[in-house]
């Protein structure tokens, strides 16, 4: 059986930023009973889910996406609040928001442009930044936005500095395996 190979272009985190969400996330677990949680080490912010890419896509989108991070400057973000995509009654996703961001939206659209520039057919969902921290709830009842905590460290800002094209390998852990890295300015 062949698995096929998925990516995806994504703001990291700084490793203070995902030990400081590994320590919280403990605490979630025994309030938030999702399925799976995200391994520390993949926690990320999404800006492009590519799917597969062949050969000659990929060399071409590395060039550009090279072009796009020389065309932006490093920027800080600051963390919002948890939240969950899907059903209040079984959500599929539990994340922690980003505060809105000019410079993470431009650089979104730019990433976006590059990734178009190859021929990938992207999600056109309007953008809402975040760090994914689980997934498929599976506890009794539903969960209440309301109860959900807002601060979850001292880490209030963290700086990007680059952008990740990862690849996805649905077998291990830490899943997310660093590409190409590109340096913003």
């Amino acid at each position: 059986m062949t698995t096929q190979t998925h990516y995806f272009v994504a703001v990291p985190l700084p490793q203070p930023l995902k030990q400081a969400f590994q320590l919280y996330m403990k605490k979630l677990k025994s309030h938030f009973p999702f399925t799976r949680w995200v391994h520390p080490e993949d926690l990320h912010i999404t800006l492009a889910f590519l799917g597969d890419l062949e050969e000659g896509q990929k060399e071409k989108l590395i060039s550009l996406l090279s072009k796009v991070a020389l065309n932006h400057q490093r920027f800080s973000l600051a963390l919002s609040e948890l939240g969950t995509f899907g059903n209040p009654q079984s959500p599929r996703i539990f994340w922690y928001g980003i505060e809105k961001s000019m410079e993470l939206n431009l650089l979104r659209n730019s990433v976006y442009d590059a990734c178009e520039m190859v021929g990938l057919q992207l999600d056109s969902r309007p953008f809402h930044p975040h760090i994914t921290i689980a997934r498929k709830w599976k506890g009794p009842g539903s969960i209440d936005n309301s109860l959900l905590p807002v601060h979850s460290s001292q880490i209030e800002t963290f700086a990007v500095n680059n952008i990740i094209l990862y690849e996805t390998h649905l077998n291990r852990l830490p899943k997310y395996e660093e590409k190409e890295i590109f340096s913003l300015v």
